[in-house]
């Protein structure tokens, strides 16, 4: 679903460069939980607005369900972000004027034929926003637009989640709620999700956790087996 091959990402800071990302490979596989870990400034934002399509690498490439979104131009991109991706950000970037309803519509308006209305009134009430469909962001609490902002993120129906610190701007009580919420849709729908988080409860969660030092994978863990670690303690 997913192939990062020997990305690389710089910026040019007047003659001095500096590096971001030194060198990603990873494949994540369709239907796969992901958490993207490690400390601020190890470049796990930068990795996934690369996956998103929001920022291109310096050099390597990115394969999003088959299609090289490296060289890509813009407008190609936005159609490949808009029915390949849902996107839900730390800051909910919802849109002010719109109604939590209008927000979660705009998506299915924007990239698919038809009336979304059904599907975005659906997944507004899944969310417990039922009573709150006609409110605007600025009458919602941070956990309420967090909740608009995940029913808009699986309005088209998305093969890929991606999450950037979905929880981090919300209190225990209300992050757990949002974890919960997305793991439950993303479940249902079997999306691929790549989460990226710097809470370890949130990332014990997922199915692989990767973890990010001075833009390098330092480590890459896969699920834990219990047949293939009996077997090893068998032989072992």
């Amino acid at each position: 679903m997913i192939e990062v091959r020997e990305a690389l990402k710089w910026i040019q800071n007047g003659a001095r460069r500096v590096d971001i990302l030194k060198g990603i490979s990873l494949t994540i596989p369709a239907g796969q939980f992901v958490a993207i870990v490690g400390a601020s400034g190890s470049g796990k934002s930068t990795l996934l607005g690369l996956l998103a399509g929001l920022d291109s690498p310096s050099s390597g490439e990115i394969w999003l369900d088959g299609v090289p979104i490296h060289n890509l131009a813009e407008a190609q991109l936005a159609a490949v972000r808009g029915r390949k991706i849902g996107f839900v950000f730390q800051s909910y970037q919802l849109i002010p004027t719109l109604t939590a309803l209008e927000n979660v519509l705009l998506p299915f308006e924007l990239n698919c034929e038809g009336s979304g209305l059904k599907k975005a009134r659906e997944l507004l009430e899944s969310v417990g926003l039922v009573e709150r469909m006609d409110h605007y962001p600025v009458q919602l609490s941070g956990g309420e637009q967090q909740r608009v902002a995940i029913a808009r993120a699986f309005v088209v129906e998305p093969p890929i989640i991606m999450a950037d610190e979905p929880t981090g701007n919300l209190d225990s009580t209300n992050g757990r709620m949002i974890l919960d919420l997305l793991l439950e849709h993303n479940k249902r729908a079997g999306t691929t999700l790549v989460l990226v988080t710097h809470d370890p409860e949130v990332a014990s969660t997922a199915d692989r956790k990767i973890v990010l030092r001075d833009g390098r994978i330092v480590e890459d863990t896969l699920p834990y087996e219990p047949e293939a670690a009996a077997e090893q303690a068998q032989h072992g």
